[in-house]
């Protein structure tokens, strides 16, 4: 009886054991690297309005509006990027395509017709470089993006829309500010934020 006993209290030591170690196998993965500082997430969000904003609204207006407008269809979200990045070094992604578009025609004496054809890129590209600073995060951004505006003819490309931003920034954890924006046909704007 007491060598059944023993074993009992064995197996069930064990199996303890082994609950013990998935618990501590599933715990969540933290912000922390191993000694390299921790992992920032930077948020960015390009976004449009369907209309002109006055240059009277200032940014934390327009920051404050966004949900209410996102609710009124007022709002198209373009593309939203997350990137982890470790302090002091910087992170990029990249992400688009190549179109061919029709750059030229030229009509061949017969009647018919040649086409000239290029490869354009589009997309958007992301450089960002944070660091601490003073219980804050300095944050040192390149966003570029192109994009094709409208549709394109039998007999030339659509126009490109651009939008680049290079600047450095001194963020507040999960805080939202507008980075900056254009105002000519409609408002276009970046927001951007780190976790």
């Amino acid at each position: 009886m007491r060598l059944f006993t023993a074993l009992l209290l064995a197996s069930i030591a064990a199996t303890s054991s082994c609950f013990a170690q998935e618990e501590k196998d599933s715990k969540p993965v933290t912000n922390s690297t191993n000694g390299l500082g921790e992992v920032y997430i930077v948020h960015l969000t390009e976004f449009r309005l369907k209309k002109s904003v006055d240059e009277s609204v200032s940014t934390k207006e327009i920051l404050k509006s966004l949900e209410g407008m996102k609710d009124n269809g007022e709002i198209e979200v373009i593309e939203t990027i997350r990137l982890s990045a470790l302090p002091t070094y910087e992170s990029m992604v990249q992400i688009g395509k190549k179109a061919t578009v029709t750059v030229g025609v030229m009509r061949a004496p017969g009647g018919g017709q040649n086409r000239t054809m290029q490869q354009q890129a589009i997309g958007t590209m992301v450089r960002v470089t944070a660091e601490p600073s003073d219980g804050k995060t300095r944050l040192k951004l390149s966003y570029e993006a192109s994009r094709f505006e409208g549709e394109g003819t039998n007999e030339s490309p659509p126009d490109t829309k651009t939008f680049q931003i290079n600047t450095t920034l001194l963020l507040e954890r999960s805080k939202t500010v507008l980075v900056g924006g254009s105002s000519a046909d409609s408002s276009t704007f970046l927001a951007v934020s780190i976790h």
